[in-house]
């Protein structure tokens, strides 16, 4: 027998507010309510199992989930939370289960990421899942993650051994293909083929780590820093060095001959490339002590004093090489290691933040990079205001373990693509701050994942991952953006709302004015006549000094007014506008655009006078201002004074033909002529200016109309003199403009 329908929705949004709320106890009795009308709603148990995890009852959750098992047999998530769930209760084996189940329900629906996770979180629990590291090994080969396919080939290698040992020679020699000169792989081949047992690989707690085996066996092989921000950096100045060698250019050094210095760069090359560092050391000292300017000496100088641990020395060498492009990366990356070294931690973390936006420069698109700068100025002022030492020095050695990685450019354009799939339109996250949260790489799988379950209208399923990246990552806010999409999604308008308030006033604590403003702008996306954000964004510019911006958005705060009928406000709004105007950019013309609001406003509300004051004003301002001058005229005679219509239009005709405009005279003539073509001023100024510019047609035809005109209004004195200029032109018809013209005389004697 089917529930009741309207009960189950109430229950079920009941519900929903309480997870918002994080009133998780609550929240499972309101899907109890739900689910006492519709037992078997995929939806409601899916969050009621969510709801009893969170409440602390995880065997009521595991049965819930064991339930969805049956009703949704193609859902990964429910898989992975049992998995969860099982390993707090120490059934590691089975939790493993549930995992590599998930990773194939993730492979199949095309989300490699979770699969390689939910893989590594089978592994983790239960290390001899032969098959589970053959899948983790081809997904990190195809992805270059050499580390990790070492780790993964060396377990099958240790699994393989006893039952299937052509196996495990065949994945440690295609592994080769990969590292062809790693020495631990090299071993493990050398004991497979000798019949010598492989040892246990360490720990699979974080599938990182170094070498494996242990000091019986064979020393571990050191972790290269090839390819790291300092070892490309360092080869880039030998090479440069080198080449300078040849270089009949190179400036003239007091102390040394050409040849002198051409033999020391040789000898410090050689060295230093041979691993000699106090025979490099004291040829780069020579070079330095005689004058030679070149950033790469300075550079390796530098590197080779951060070695010897002199690190006042090495601090001077690098400042000077900071200044030259090539090196400026390595540069601050190396000073930022120096400063590390002394404790320094707030300088530290100056140079490392200036070295990784120096990277994170080059993977934004050219329109956001003014922007990305104000990102990273805003984070280094705020983890300065915060005064948190260990908040610094965590992100410090954050930021050193991602730039000294192996393999740390495919990294980088990794981590900005999933940055830039997680900001919001319009504007742009740091590198830095995804790189100083604990297990990003997992937040950012679970954000992923919430925005593919959001894609396919799975609210409680995106929930459930938003939540757990924000349990991981409670305070980057990026992710509480998300949510607010969520409550979007879920027709809580309201409370995205809010939720989106108190981030954008976080950020401004925090310092992060450009989030800020990107957060207060999507609220007036959402609610386009909130007039308290309007406020707080024009605060914002006029603090900043970006007063055309905040300019843009007074006309637009005064649009909210009129819109909602209250123009008391909006001509308020107008005139502080206006105030702050001259503070503007001269080439926008803002007092001209404000002024012309105004007197658009005025005229709606039948307020002539006014109006007339504010194009008076513009004509002050800007004498070509076509508009304000036709304003003028229009709005004159409505005042009860005509004669001042013609003497504005007289004004604008005087300023056109004065600048040598005659031709944008004539065509404001004719078109006010077309308005009113029996104005009898209007078509006295048509002919003469006609008659300035020399078009006799033109004056003609403006002059016979003029003269008819003249005629019916009675004004035969003006007429007859109408007709001595038509006959001074000499048209065609002379002879009847002459006897036409007498015979006004005549009457008039």
């Amino acid at each position: 027998m089917a529930g009741n329908r309207q009960r189950f929705e109430q229950a079920l949004q009941r519900a929903n507010e309480l997870i918002w709320e994080n009133k998780w106890p609550d929240a499972v009795d309101a899907y109890r309510k739900a689910l006492l009308e519709f037992p078997e709603d995929s939806a409601a148990l899916t969050g009621y199992a969510w709801a009893l995890f969170n409440a602390g009852d995880l065997q009521a959750a595991a049965e819930i989930y064991e339930r969805l098992l049956t009703l949704l047999p193609k859902d990964p998530g429910s898989r992975e939370r049992l998995g969860e769930i099982l390993a707090q209760q120490g059934q590691r084996e089975a939790a493993a289960d549930r995992y590599v189940e998930a990773a194939a329900l993730y492979q199949a629906q095309r989300l490699p990421e979770r699969h390689i996770t939910a893989l590594e979180n089978a592994v983790r629990l239960n290390p001899r899942l032969d098959r589970a590291w053959a899948e983790l090994l081809k997904r990190y080969q195809e992805q270059g993650l050499l580390d990790k396919a070492l780790r993964a080939t060396l377990w099958l290698a240790h699994l393989y051994q006893a039952e299937h040992l052509h196996w495990a020679i065949e994945v440690c020699r295609q592994m080769q293909r990969f590292a062809p000169n790693n020495r631990l792989l090299s071993h493990t081949m050398l004991l497979l083929q000798s019949g010598r047992p492989v040892p246990i690989p360490p720990s699979t707690s974080d599938l990182q780590g170094d070498a494996f085996l242990s000091d019986e066996e064979v020393e571990p092989e050191p972790v290269s820093d090839a390819g790291s921000v300092t070892e490309i950096a360092r080869q880039r100045a030998l090479e440069s060095l080198a080449e300078s060698i040849f270089d009949e250019e190179r400036p003239e050094t007091p102390g040394l001959s050409s040849e002198e210095v051409s033999l020391l760069i040789g000898q410090a090359v050689d060295a230093q490339t041979r691993g000699d560092l106090e025979t490099a050391l004291s040829a780069y000292e020579r070079l330095a002590a005689a004058g030679v300017t070149l950033p790469s000496i300075y550079f390796n100088l530098g590197l080779l004093y951060k070695e010897q641990m002199r690190f006042d020395d090495a601090i001077a060498q690098l400042e000077r090489s900071l200044a030259d492009p090539e090196f400026m990366l390595g540069s601050h990356f190396a000073l930022g290691e120096c400063y590390q070294a002394k404790g320094d931690f707030e300088a530290a973390l100056n140079h490392f933040l200036e070295a990784i936006k120096v990277i994170d420069l080059t993977t934004v698109q050219r329109d956001h990079v003014d922007d990305l700068i104000r990102v990273y100025e805003g984070l280094a002022q705020n983890l300065v205001n915060t005064g948190e030492p260990e908040r610094v020095e965590s992100l410090v050695n954050s930021l050193v373990g991602f730039l000294g990685q192996r393999g740390w450019e495919e990294e980088v354009l990794k981590a900005r693509k999933r940055l830039d799939s997680l900001a919001r339109s319009g504007t742009v996250l740091s590198l830095a701050e995804i790189l100083s949260l604990p297990g990003s790489e997992n937040v950012l799988h679970s954000v992923a994942l919430a925005q593919e379950y959001m894609r396919r209208k799975k609210t409680y399923a995106a929930l459930e991952e938003l939540s757990y990246a924000i349990g991981k990552a409670p305070y980057y806010l990026p992710l509480h953006t998300i949510l607010a999409q969520l409550h979007i999604e879920s027709g809580n308008l309201e409370g995205a709302i809010e939720k989106m308030r108190l981030i954008a006033q976080v950020y401004e604590m925090r310092g992060q004015i450009p989030q800020a403003l990107a957060t207060y702008q999507q609220i007036l996306e959402l609610s386009p006549l909130d007039f308290t954000i309007y406020t707080r964004i024009i605060e914002i510019f006029i603090q900043r000094g970006q007063i055309d911006d905040a300019l843009g958005y007074y006309l637009e705060l005064a649009d909210a007014y009129y819109q909602l009928a209250q123009p008391e406000r909006a001509q308020e709004t107008y005139a502080e506008a206006l105030r702050l105007a001259p503070r503007g950019t001269a080439d926008k013309r803002w007092n001209i655009r404000i002024l012309h609001r105004m007197a658009d406003l005025a005229i709606q509300r039948l307020d002539w006078k006014n109006a007339i004051k504010y194009y008076q004003d513009i004509t002050r301002l800007a004498p070509d201002d076509e508009r304000a001058h036709l304003g003028l005229m229009r709005l004159y005679p409505r005042i009860g004074r005509p004669q001042l219509a013609i003497s504005a239009l007289d004004q604008l005709l005087k300023h056109y033909l004065t600048t040598q405009r005659g031709e944008k005279a004539a065509v404001i003539l004719e078109d006010l002529v077309h308005e009113q073509p029996e104005s009898i001023p209007l078509r006295f100024r048509a002919a003469q200016l006609y008659l300035n510019m020399g078009d006799r047609q033109k004056a003609l035809e403006h002059l016979d109309v003029l003269g008819d005109l003249q005629l019916e209004a009675g004004q035969q004195e003006e007429a007859v003199k109408t007709l001595e200029a038509i006959i001074a032109l000499k048209p065609a018809n002379l002879s009847a403009y002459v006897s036409l013209r007498d015979q006004l005389i005549g009457r008039s004697k």
